[in-house]
C-alpha cells in the first residue's frame, strides 16, 4: 500500500531496461552491469505439489542464496510472513546478513520487522529507507516518498480502518497494541536497554499544536495539487504547474521557523 513492493520491482525493471539498451524512465542514472536479477516477490502456493506459500517462499529464497554473486541484483519482498514472528524475523535477519556480508551483492530487502533495521548499525554497507505516510484525525495519507532511516511506527491498524474493518475489531486491535506498547515501556523503565532499531527510530516528539498546524499545511498542499487539471494540460504546462505547487510547500519547509512536520517532509523529498 505504501509502495515498497512497487519501488523494488521498478528498480529491477529499470536495471533490465538499461542492460538491454533501452531507455530508462529517469533524468539520469548510473546502473552497473548485472549477471542476474533474482527476485522473491509476491506470494503463492502449489497445491498439486503440496507446497505451501511459506515453502514456496523458502524454495525461491534458497535458489537466490545459491545463485547470487557479487554482480547480481537481489529483490526480496516481505520475507518470513508465513511462519511465526520469531522464526520469520530470524530467517529474514540471517538472509539479509548473508547477502550483505557473504555475497556482497546489491540487494533491496523490504520488511515489516522493525528490529531488522538494527543491521544498519552492525554493517555499514546496509542502509535503511522507509516510505512516508501522514496520519492525523483518523485518516492516513500515503505520500509515496522514499525517505532516509527506518519507519518510526507501523500502520497496520490504520490500514484496517481504511479497509473498513468493523469498529469493534479495530478498537480491540488498538487495545491490544496499547497493551504491547505499555509492556515494552515497562521493560524500558526496568532498565532493559532499547534495541538498536528502537534507538534509531526514536525521534523528537511534535507538540499537538505543531502536528495540527503541519497537517493543515500538508492537506492544503494535497488539495491544491489534487485540483490541478493535469489530464487536460500539455506535458510542459503540467510540469510547470506541479513545480509551482511543490515549490510553495518546499519554501514553507525551508523557511526559518518552519513547522517541524513540514520541514521533515521537505527534507525527505
Amino acid at each position: 500500500m505504501g509502495g515498497k513492493s512497487t519501488y523494488i520491482r521498478a528498480a529491477g525493471v529499470n536495471v533490465l531496461l538499461a542492460q538491454v539498451g533501452s531507455f530508462v524512465p529517469c533524468d539520469s542514472a548510473e546502473i552497473s552491469v548485472t549477471d542476474s536479477i533474482l527476485a522473491r516477490v509476491g506470494a503463492g502456493d502449489c497445491q498439486s505439489r503440496g507446497v505451501s506459500t511459506f515453502m514456496a517462499e523458502m524454495l525461491e529464497t534458497a535458489t537466490i542464496l545459491k545463485g547470487a554473486t557479487e554482480r547480481s541484483l537481489v529483490l526480496i519482498d516481505e520475507l518470513g510472513r508465513g511462519t511465526s514472528t520469531y522464526d520469520g524475523f530470524g530467517l529474514a535477519w540471517a538472509i539479509a546478513e548473508h547477502l550483505a556480508t557473504r555475497v556482497g551483492c546489491c540487494s533491496l530487502f523490504t520488511t515489516h520487522f522493525h528490529e531488522l533495521t538494527a543491521l544498519a548499525a552492525k554493517h555499514p554497507c546496509i542502509v535503511n529507507r522507509h516510505v512516508s505516510a501522514l496520519v492525523g484525525d483518523g485518516q492516513m495519507t500515503m505520500l509515496y516518498e522514499v525517505a532516509d532511516g527506518p519507519c518510526d511506527k507501523a500502520f497496520g491498524v490504520h490500514v484496517a480502518e481504511v479497509a473498513r474493518f468493523p469498529p469493534t475489531v479495530v478498537a480491540s486491535a488498538k487495545r491490544k497494541l496499547e497493551q504491547l506498547e505499555d509492556a515494552n515501556l515497562a521493560a524500558r523503565e526496568e532498565g532493559v536497554p532499547p534495541t538498536a532499531a528502537e534507538a534509531e527510530r526514536k525521534r523528537p516528539a511534535l507538540s499537538a499544536e505543531e502536528r495540527a498546524a503541519g497537517l493543515a499545511e500538508v492537506r492544503s498542499f494535497l488539495d491544491e495539487f489534487g485540483a490541478l487539471p493535469l489530464g487536460t494540460m500539455a506535458v510542459a504546462e503540467a510540469a510547470v504547474a506541479v513545480r509551482a505547487v511543490v515549490g510553495k510547500l518546499r519554501a514553507k519547509g525551508e523557511a526559518g521557523g518552519a513547522n517541524p512536520l513540514v520541514a521533515s517532509l521537505v527534507r525527505a523529498a
